[in-house]
């Protein structure tokens, strides 16, 4: 089951259950500010409104290449100003907010997935999420989210880790790159060959 899914099932679930790192009555405590409907800038990022589980705000999850960690976080300096901070899993999840536009962001980062940095976020603030779609942050390509897997192995129907892996994160990503970027792209992240091969192999196919 997806995140998105697990999210849609909380709302029969007991308020003990956690979005990043908050219960439903606590975000509904931070996020009261009606949504006004949103076109968000195309993008590979899945953004979730939370308004079926009362919470007035949109959650998301993302990739990014731990050199733009930094990158992301000027990124919410320059739009929210930092609250609060609390200790979940380990993780620390920080909250800011905007009290001139009554904006609030929490969001927590980990390195524990995919050789990546793992951003979830909630916040109610639209303009945030274009900026983060314009950022255009990279996601970490399969030889480096499975270190010394076979290319040959990539495609079909993928369970497991690669499965989840590519269907929440990669698939989205690489089908929306133009062929320079895809170029750039591979350039960057040093592709071999036989990786090259294999990607446009199966996402030509899409």
């Amino acid at each position: 089951m997806s995140i998105f899914s697990r999210i849609k099932a909380f709302i029969k679930q007991e308020p003990k259950e956690q979005i990043v790192g908050h219960s439903i009555p606590e975000l509904q405590s931070v996020f009261v500010k009606p949504l006004i409907s949103e076109s968000f800038l195309p993008s590979f990022l899945k953004i979730t409104s939370l308004e079926e589980v009362g919470i007035p705000a949109y959650y998301t999850s993302f990739l990014i290449d731990q050199k733009d960690t930094l990158n992301f976080l000027a990124l919410v300096e320059a739009n929210f100003n930092y609250a609060t901070e609390k200790t979940f899993n380990d993780l620390l999840v920080k909250k800011y907010s905007n009290a001139l536009k009554d904006e609030h962001l929490i969001f927590f980062t980990s390195t524990r997935e995919f050789n990546a940095v793992t951003v979830r976020l909630v916040t109610n603030s639209a303009g945030f999420l274009d900026a983060v779609v314009g950022e255009k942050f990279s996601l970490p390509p399969p030889w480096v989210a499975f270190e010394g897997y076979n290319p040959s192995w990539w495609g079909g129907h993928m369970q497991g880790a690669q499965g989840y892996y590519n269907d929440n994160y990669f698939l989205p990503f690489f089908t929306q790159l133009s062929d320079s970027e895809r170029q750039a792209y591979y350039a960057r992240f040093k592709a071999t060959d036989e990786w090259i091969k294999a990607l446009e192999l199966m996402y030509d196919e899409e």
